[in-house]
Protein backbone atom coordinates (compact mmCIF):
# COMPACT_ATOMS: atom_id res chain seq x y z
CA UNK A 1 0.00 0.00 0.00
CA UNK A 2 2.98 2.10 0.93
CA UNK A 3 4.36 1.86 -2.40
CA UNK A 4 1.46 2.70 -4.44
CA UNK A 5 0.45 5.28 -2.79
CA UNK A 6 3.27 6.87 -2.50
CA UNK A 7 3.90 6.63 -6.33
CA UNK A 8 0.13 7.99 -6.59
CA UNK A 9 0.85 11.27 -4.67
CA UNK A 10 4.13 11.78 -6.45
CA UNK A 11 2.67 11.83 -10.10
CA UNK A 12 -0.29 13.98 -8.81
CA UNK A 13 1.58 16.96 -7.87
CA UNK A 14 3.59 16.40 -11.27
CA UNK A 15 7.09 15.22 -9.54
CA UNK A 16 9.65 13.05 -11.11
CA UNK A 17 11.72 10.22 -9.10
CA UNK A 18 14.35 12.70 -9.46
CA UNK A 19 12.57 15.98 -8.25
CA UNK A 20 11.25 14.19 -5.31
CA UNK A 21 14.37 12.92 -4.60
CA UNK A 22 16.02 16.49 -4.99
CA UNK A 23 13.53 18.14 -2.53
CA UNK A 24 13.58 15.08 0.10
CA UNK A 25 17.54 15.91 -0.01
CA UNK A 26 16.94 20.20 0.19
CA UNK A 27 14.10 19.20 3.38
CA UNK A 28 16.42 16.62 5.26
CA UNK A 29 19.98 18.00 4.58
CA UNK A 30 21.55 15.12 3.16
CA UNK A 31 21.54 13.24 -0.41
CA UNK A 32 18.64 11.33 -1.15
CA UNK A 33 19.21 9.76 -4.88
CA UNK A 34 16.74 9.20 -6.91
CA UNK A 35 17.56 5.54 -6.84
CA UNK A 36 15.90 5.47 -3.18
CA UNK A 37 12.66 6.67 -4.54
CA UNK A 38 12.51 3.79 -7.16
CA UNK A 39 13.01 1.32 -4.31
CA UNK A 40 10.71 2.83 -1.78
CA UNK A 41 7.88 2.67 -4.59
CA UNK A 42 8.91 -1.37 -5.57
CA UNK A 43 8.04 -2.26 -1.66
CA UNK A 44 10.77 -0.64 0.29
CA UNK A 45 10.02 1.23 3.60
CA UNK A 46 12.11 4.39 4.31
CA UNK A 47 12.84 5.84 7.40
CA UNK A 48 10.21 7.42 9.97
CA UNK A 49 12.01 11.22 9.34
CA UNK A 50 11.69 10.02 5.29
CA UNK A 51 8.12 9.29 5.20
CA UNK A 52 7.56 12.85 7.64
CA UNK A 53 9.48 14.30 5.09
CA UNK A 54 7.46 13.13 2.30
CA UNK A 55 4.18 13.70 3.23
CA UNK A 56 5.44 17.35 4.27
CA UNK A 57 6.62 17.64 0.71
CA UNK A 58 3.04 15.88 -1.14
CA UNK A 59 1.28 18.18 1.11
CA UNK A 60 -0.76 15.11 2.93
CA UNK A 61 -1.00 13.99 6.14
CA UNK A 62 1.56 10.83 6.72
CA UNK A 63 -1.42 8.02 6.84
CA UNK A 64 -2.43 9.12 3.53
CA UNK A 65 0.59 7.49 2.55
CA UNK A 66 -0.14 4.07 4.43
CA UNK A 67 -4.36 4.51 4.05
CA UNK A 68 -6.63 6.91 2.02
CA UNK A 69 -9.54 4.86 2.35
CA UNK A 70 -12.64 6.41 3.24
CA UNK A 71 -12.37 5.06 6.80
CA UNK A 72 -8.88 6.14 7.50
CA UNK A 73 -9.30 9.21 6.78
CA UNK A 74 -12.58 9.52 9.17
CA UNK A 75 -10.41 7.97 11.56
CA UNK A 76 -7.30 11.30 10.62
CA UNK A 77 -10.50 13.56 11.40
CA UNK A 78 -11.66 12.78 14.85
CA UNK A 79 -8.27 12.22 16.53
CA UNK A 80 -7.00 15.50 14.72
CA UNK A 81 -5.94 18.65 16.19
CA UNK A 82 -8.87 21.26 15.54
CA UNK A 83 -7.00 23.61 12.50
CA UNK A 84 -6.24 20.49 10.92
CA UNK A 85 -9.23 18.64 11.37
CA UNK A 86 -11.31 21.74 9.59
CA UNK A 87 -9.25 21.32 6.96
CA UNK A 88 -9.58 17.38 6.25
CA UNK A 89 -13.72 17.96 7.10
CA UNK A 90 -13.93 20.44 4.33
CA UNK A 91 -12.30 18.09 1.55
CA UNK A 92 -13.86 15.76 -0.64
CA UNK A 93 -11.84 12.95 -2.51
CA UNK A 94 -13.36 12.56 -5.64
CA UNK A 95 -12.87 10.54 -8.48
CA UNK A 96 -11.34 11.57 -11.95
CA UNK A 97 -12.56 9.71 -14.66
CA UNK A 98 -10.92 8.22 -17.94
CA UNK A 99 -11.76 10.41 -21.05
CA UNK A 100 -12.87 13.90 -22.24
CA UNK A 101 -16.06 15.45 -21.61
CA UNK A 102 -16.58 17.60 -25.41
CA UNK A 103 -16.87 21.22 -25.30
CA UNK A 104 -17.15 21.55 -29.48
CA UNK A 105 -14.41 18.86 -29.98
CA UNK A 106 -14.62 14.77 -29.66
CA UNK A 107 -15.10 13.16 -26.34
CA UNK A 108 -14.55 9.61 -25.44
CA UNK A 109 -15.40 8.07 -22.03
CA UNK A 110 -13.59 5.01 -21.14
CA UNK A 111 -16.58 2.65 -19.28
CA UNK A 112 -15.95 4.92 -16.13
CA UNK A 113 -12.98 3.78 -14.77
CA UNK A 114 -11.07 5.55 -12.61
CA UNK A 115 -7.55 7.05 -13.22
CA UNK A 116 -6.78 9.27 -10.25
CA UNK A 117 -8.44 10.82 -7.32
CA UNK A 118 -8.86 14.78 -6.67
CA UNK A 119 -8.65 15.90 -3.32
CA UNK A 120 -10.51 19.23 -3.45
CA UNK A 121 -12.14 21.83 -1.12
CA UNK A 122 -15.79 21.34 -0.96
CA UNK A 123 -16.36 24.77 -1.64
CA UNK A 124 -15.68 23.82 -5.46
CA UNK A 125 -19.16 22.00 -5.09
CA UNK A 126 -22.34 22.96 -5.33
CA UNK A 127 -24.42 23.00 -1.97
CA UNK A 128 -26.99 20.79 -3.02
CA UNK A 129 -24.48 17.98 -3.69
CA UNK A 130 -21.54 18.15 -1.43
CA UNK A 131 -23.14 15.28 0.26
CA UNK A 132 -24.09 13.48 -3.28
CA UNK A 133 -21.15 11.36 -5.12
CA UNK A 134 -19.21 13.58 -7.41
CA UNK A 135 -16.75 12.22 -10.04
CA UNK A 136 -14.63 14.43 -12.39
CA UNK A 137 -13.67 14.30 -15.51
CA UNK A 138 -11.26 16.51 -17.99
CA UNK A 139 -12.96 18.95 -20.65
CA UNK A 140 -11.73 18.94 -24.59
CA UNK A 141 -12.56 22.01 -26.74
CA UNK A 142 -13.41 25.39 -26.32
CA UNK A 143 -17.33 26.10 -26.75
CA UNK A 144 -17.72 26.51 -23.14
CA UNK A 145 -14.65 28.88 -22.53
CA UNK A 146 -14.69 31.42 -20.87
CA UNK A 147 -16.54 28.77 -18.07
CA UNK A 148 -14.39 25.56 -18.79
CA UNK A 149 -11.60 25.56 -21.47
CA UNK A 150 -9.19 22.74 -22.76
CA UNK A 151 -8.29 20.35 -20.07
CA UNK A 152 -9.83 22.35 -17.54
CA UNK A 153 -11.99 19.45 -15.24
CA UNK A 154 -15.69 19.60 -14.34
CA UNK A 155 -17.24 17.98 -11.36
CA UNK A 156 -20.85 16.56 -11.99
CA UNK A 157 -23.06 13.81 -10.55
CA UNK A 158 -24.91 11.63 -12.64
CA UNK A 159 -28.78 12.46 -11.99
CA UNK A 160 -31.03 10.21 -10.38
CA UNK A 161 -34.41 9.34 -11.91
CA UNK A 162 -36.95 11.99 -11.90
CA UNK A 163 -34.39 14.95 -11.48
CA UNK A 164 -36.06 18.37 -11.78
CA UNK A 165 -35.64 19.81 -14.94
CA UNK A 166 -34.06 22.96 -14.30
CA UNK A 167 -31.71 25.06 -16.70
CA UNK A 168 -28.32 25.29 -15.79
CA UNK A 169 -24.99 22.88 -16.77
CA UNK A 170 -25.33 19.55 -18.21
CA UNK A 171 -22.97 16.74 -19.28
CA UNK A 172 -25.63 15.44 -22.06
CA UNK A 173 -24.83 13.08 -25.27
CA UNK A 174 -26.69 13.37 -28.61
CA UNK A 175 -24.92 11.83 -31.59
CA UNK A 176 -21.62 14.06 -31.46
CA UNK A 177 -20.88 12.27 -28.34
CA UNK A 178 -20.69 13.25 -24.50
CA UNK A 179 -20.83 17.23 -23.92
CA UNK A 180 -21.18 20.03 -21.42
CA UNK A 181 -23.27 22.29 -22.44
CA UNK A 182 -25.81 24.73 -21.45
CA UNK A 183 -29.65 23.16 -21.14
CA UNK A 184 -32.81 25.23 -20.85
CA UNK A 185 -36.41 23.41 -20.43
CA UNK A 186 -38.73 25.33 -22.14
CA UNK A 187 -42.73 25.19 -21.22
CA UNK A 188 -43.76 24.04 -24.58
CA UNK A 189 -41.51 20.71 -24.18
CA UNK A 190 -38.46 22.17 -26.25
CA UNK A 191 -35.13 21.84 -24.86
CA UNK A 192 -32.44 24.16 -26.03
CA UNK A 193 -28.48 23.39 -25.73
CA UNK A 194 -26.27 26.25 -25.84
CA UNK A 195 -22.60 27.20 -24.89
CA UNK A 196 -21.06 29.96 -23.14
CA UNK A 197 -18.94 30.77 -26.73
CA UNK A 198 -21.17 32.81 -28.85
CA UNK A 199 -19.23 32.08 -31.60
CA UNK A 200 -20.88 28.32 -31.46
CA UNK A 201 -24.75 28.41 -32.21
CA UNK A 202 -27.82 27.26 -30.03
CA UNK A 203 -29.30 24.18 -31.30
CA UNK A 204 -33.37 23.72 -30.08
CA UNK A 205 -34.71 20.02 -29.60
CA UNK A 206 -37.92 19.76 -30.39
CA UNK A 207 -39.97 17.58 -27.97
CA UNK A 208 -40.70 15.08 -30.76
CA UNK A 209 -37.23 14.44 -31.39
CA UNK A 210 -35.81 14.51 -28.22
CA UNK A 211 -35.15 10.22 -27.85
CA UNK A 212 -31.32 11.54 -29.96
CA UNK A 213 -30.85 13.77 -26.38
CA UNK A 214 -29.83 11.91 -23.22
CA UNK A 215 -28.88 13.94 -19.99
CA UNK A 216 -26.13 12.10 -18.21
CA UNK A 217 -25.38 14.43 -15.31
CA UNK A 218 -25.45 18.21 -13.97
CA UNK A 219 -22.35 19.60 -13.04
CA UNK A 220 -21.65 20.76 -10.09
CA UNK A 221 -18.35 22.23 -10.03
CA UNK A 222 -15.33 22.80 -12.10
CA UNK A 223 -11.56 22.70 -11.25
CA UNK A 224 -9.55 25.60 -13.80
CA UNK A 225 -5.92 25.07 -14.63
CA UNK A 226 -5.42 28.87 -13.87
Amino acid sequence: MFSENLKHYRTQKGFTQGELAERLSNLLGKKIAQINVGKWETGTNPKIEVISALAEILDIPEQFLFDDSKKAIDKIVKSAMPNFRHVIEHTTKIPLLDGYIGAGSSSYLDDLEVIDYLYIDNNYILDAFKKKEVNAIRVIGDSMSPYVNADDIVLFSFLEPNFSHSCGKYIIETSNGLMVKNVSFKMNGDIVISSENKSYSDEVIKCCSQEYLKIIGIVVGRILRS
